[in-house]
């Protein structure tokens, strides 16, 4: 580990345009399993009246699932100055309500770069650390918590509204549209034919062990076509959307309680707005670990469905059509379901694309969306209700 902490000092960190100073700390920092993610932070050379520790974030961008990081990055850089741009606009704090991709030491006025590649063809870049904010993990159902600074918030309202306001706030990105930086990657019918591929090849001989799993899948087909055809056929729109929702992707505000950044933009790019809805719903309504190995801890949480659906519609009446009003039940259960066939396809494939620890834990993790899904499907009446309340 030594040589690539070494490695990232020597070749990669000086390549930004940081303070100048010296290294103080430079540790992996959150819970991604994609990317690899570093805290940088560094004591400021001598400066009269500014913090003396400024932090950073480095991140390495996984290529493997990320086949075109140039696109990613293109996307990420017109995304976070169009939010910048929205957030100046309204006298809000431009270093701290969006991530700032900082410039590389190659730029020039003409030319901004915004990542270096390493000598091993690796892509990094480098944002500002927020501080004074926190992500909040999936799996705590509480409504109530308590930020640092004593605040009393609920992080479920707060994060729906986030993601709502972050639609809102693209939804004059100019043209040309984003690229689409995995195909089909929010679309349950190219989902589903890669869960199709991993069964039909079984590369391990584990679909044996896995039968109910399975059968369950097959038998949603049908469904899993509605929401990509609606899109495709024009009769819901094309939007900006994150794809990658869930509650710690959110920093709330310490002081204020409020929702601050959305972050992780990797995923961002034109498809289906309200599976940003879907699958913060999916993560937010967990009762357990999306690992969780007993099934008996695994559940929905309908109240914070209704926590997430107030938070999300607040701002999103403005601007959702009432065909997308009408799909919000079905991209939660969609969402969901789709997680679990892409675990349960990983799993049979070998465990090509999620980080594992342990023997079938794609399979675990398959198993608790099912069950999530079981559940959506028992409360689906009530979940109409609700956003039916929430509509007016």
């Amino acid at each position: 580990h030594h040589s690539l902490d070494d490695r990232l000092r020597a070749s990669v960190i000086p390549r930004f345009r940081l303070v100048s100073g010296k290294i103080q700390s430079l540790e992996p920092h959150g819970s991604g399993l994609i990317n690899d993610t570093y805290k940088l932070s560094i004591l400021r050379e001598e400066k009269e009246g500014e913090e003396d520790v400024v932090s950073y974030i480095l991140q390495r961008i996984n290529h493997e699932v990320f086949t075109r990081p140039v696109q990613v990055m293109s996307n990420v850089e017109r995304v976070t100055k169009h939010l910048a741009e929205k957030i100046r606009k309204r006298g809000g704090d431009v270093n701290r309500e969006t991530l700032t991709l900082i410039p590389t030491e190659e730029s020039s006025e003409e030319a901004q770069r915004y990542f270096v590649v390493d000598d091993q063809g690796n892509y990094w870049r480098m944002y500002n650390f927020i501080s004074g904010a926190t992500a909040y993990p999936i799996g705590k159902g509480a409504s109530c918590v308590q930020t640092k600074d004593g605040k009393l918030i609920n992080p479920f309202r707060e994060a729906g509204a986030a993601f709502a306001q972050f639609q809102l706030d693209l939804a004059d990105l100019p043209p040309p549209t984003l690229h689409e930086t995995i195909p089909g990657f929010g679309d349950s019918a190219v989902r589903f034919d890669q869960f199709r591929a991993a069964l039909s090849n079984d590369l391990h001989g584990r679909a044996k062990d896995c039968q109910p799993e399975i059968q369950f899948c097959l038998d949603r087909e049908q469904e899993s076509h509605v929401l990509p055809k609606l899109l495709q056929d024009g009769k819901i729109p094309e939007r900006t959307t994150h794809y990658d929702t869930k509650i710690d992707n959110i920093l709330i505000d310490d002081a204020t309680g409020k929702g601050l950044c959305v972050i992780d933009l990797d995923t961002v790019m034109p498809g289906l707005a309200i599976y940003d809805f879907g699958d913060c719903v999916r993560t937010a309504t967990a009762l357990a670990a999306e690992d969780e190995m007993d099934l008996t801890k695994v559940g929905f949480s309908m109240e914070v469905f209704e926590w997430v659906a107030e938070g999300y519609l607040s701002k999103a009446i403005n601007f959702l059509t009432k065909l997308e009003m009408e799909h919000l039940v079905l991209v939660a259960r969609m969402v969901t379901f789709t997680m679990g066939l892409r675990f349960l396809a990983d799993h049979l494939n070998g465990d090509v694309y999620y980080k594992t620890t342990r023997e079938n834990h794609n399979l675990d993790r398959a198993r608790t969306q099912l069950k999530m899904v079981v559940e959506m499907e028992a409360n689906e009446e009530e979940m109409n209700a609700i956003i039916q309340g929430l509509r007016g």
